[in-house]
């Protein structure tokens, strides 16, 4: 996301952040704090602005999804030489995804080995976390004119989420997507806080319940991406488990 095109970040900043402070007591035992860390720092990020309001429908009827439960097995995954966690507080035109993609290439390149030996984490959080949804959540919410990202070769804002799939016909940056990644063996993670924050903003352009709107992000996180209480939590895990930090904004 572009730091340029947040005008009046003030008060955006005041929602998002009471948003997160509405959620936190439910995740009290996770660190949330935006202080030093001695494997690595996680500094936090510039403000949001809300979506674009508009013409987005209120939420078909559904039934609540089950409670959340955090998993970290993925930490279990983290054997190989060479491990990083790349750190997304905002998308920066998807400046994780490359970084991901440019780490693994470069091992392989140096030391002729595969990508089980090269292992590497991307955490989605803050600012960043539209990209953890899939096209159905970018379409409906307009998710192109909230981030300033416009399709690829196009004036037009992006419908679909051009981090997680190339666009059909694109041989060149089908390498450079989340689901490519993933399917080489990257893991990724989002932040239930951002999700959260995320849930409320939307819910007050739709008029539904952010709990509503918060169940619907769940069903459309894009494949393979797990929630986990924080993107910091996340990140410190990922050091714990080897990964060398690099901040991807």
């Amino acid at each position: 996301m572009h730091e340029s095109a947040t005008p009046n970040a003030s008060t955006p900043r005041r929602e998002f952040l009471g948003q997160l402070a509405t959620v936190a007591a439910a995740f009290a035992a996770t660190a949330c704090a935006s202080g030093g860390a001695t494997m690595g720092a996680v500094a936090p990020a510039p403000a949001v602005s809300p979506p674009p309001a508009a013409d987005i429908p209120k939420l078909p009827p559904a039934p609540p999804m089950p409670a959340l439960e955090f998993d970290d097995a993925w930490a279990s995954r983290i054997t190989g030489r060479y491990r990083a966690v790349f750190d997304s507080p905002a998308i920066e035109d998807g400046t994780a995804v490359f970084n991901a993609y440019t780490y693994m290439q470069g091992f392989k390149d140096m030391y002729k080995v595969a990508d089980p030996d090269v292992n590497a984490v991307i955490v989605v959080r803050h600012m960043a976390i539209p990209m953890a949804f899939d096209d159905a959540i970018w379409a409906r919410y307009k998710l192109g004119e909230y981030t300033k990202i416009k399709e690829s070769g196009s004036e037009h804002w992006a419908v679909r989420n051009p981090f997680w799939k190339a666009a059909p016909g694109d041989k060149e940056g089908a390498d450079f997507t989340l689901d490519a990644l993933q399917k080489r063996g990257v893991v990724l993670l989002g932040c239930a806080l951002a999700t959260h924050g995320f849930a409320g903003i939307l819910a007050k352009q739709t008029k539904d319940s952010a709990n509503a709107v918060f169940d619907e992000l769940r069903r459309h996180l894009i494949r393979g991406l797990q929630l986990q209480p924080s993107g910091i939590f996340a990140v410190m895990r990922a050091q714990e488990a080897g990964c060398h930090y690099m901040r991807s904004t």
